[in-house]
């Protein structure tokens, strides 16, 4: 697709990112011991985000990220956006996809300090270049409003068709169909159709209006 490619290439080119040490085989152990934890019939929080922070510290990247996510939602420790970001960076530097997205998201909307658009742009990009369709997902938007970026609605369109295909996300589908709608407005109108019936509002009054 055009210029999917150059775009996220070039921003993770700015980026950077450097190889990591493979983590001791042990840190799997204790991976597994924190979802063990989480699974059980009584579920053990603590216990799970101990297990999670061992492995994290010895650099097990699937571990940071569940610890960041901990982190976010209060899970087994106090709710704390500033530690759930530092565990998502340390992940996501070492090339976790997932957690290179969720760094995004926190800059994007200043989850742990001041929001910084541009950046989340380009740590999406990366997640989207690594295969992350929520990558692709959140750069659409914000190609299409201009948020942290030139707007440039041709690759919003782009990247949101593949949101739409990879996700089913009602808001990609929203978006879709707003971007779509003076060229295609059949296809718009199914667009919203789809939203509508996974409960989207905003697409429920965009086909009223169409009517």
């Amino acid at each position: 697709m055009r210029g999917i490619g150059w775009l996220c290439l070039g921003w993770i080119v700015l980026l950077g990112g450097t190889a990591q040490a493979r983590p001791p085989e042990i840190t799997w152990d204790w991976y597994k011991a924190g979802e063990t934890y989480l699974r059980y019939k009584v579920p053990s929080p603590a216990l799970s985000t101990r297990y999670f922070r061992k492995a994290a510290e010895r650099g097990n990247t699937s571990a940071q990220y569940k610890l960041g996510e901990h982190y976010e939602n209060g899970v087994g420790v106090a709710r704390n956006p500033r530690e759930a970001y530092r565990w998502y960076r340390r992940a996501a530097e070492a090339g976790d996809r997932y957690a290179e997205f969720k760094v995004g998201w926190f800059l994007q909307k200043g989850l742990a300090g001041r929001a910084d658009r541009r950046e989340a742009a380009r740590w999406y990009a990366r997640a989207a270049a690594q295969g992350n369709p929520w990558g692709y997902h959140m750069l659409g938007f914000m190609l299409a409003d201009g948020e942290g970026v030139r707007r440039d609605r041709a690759r919003a369109r782009d990247y949101l068709e593949i949101s739409v295909r990879e996700t089913g996300d009602d808001w990609a589908k929203w978006k879709l169909a707003e971007l779509v709608r003076a060229a295609d407005p059949e296809r718009a109108r199914r667009l919203y159709r789809e939203a509508a019936s996974q409960g989207n509002r905003e697409a429920r009054r965009e086909l009223a209006a169409m009517r």
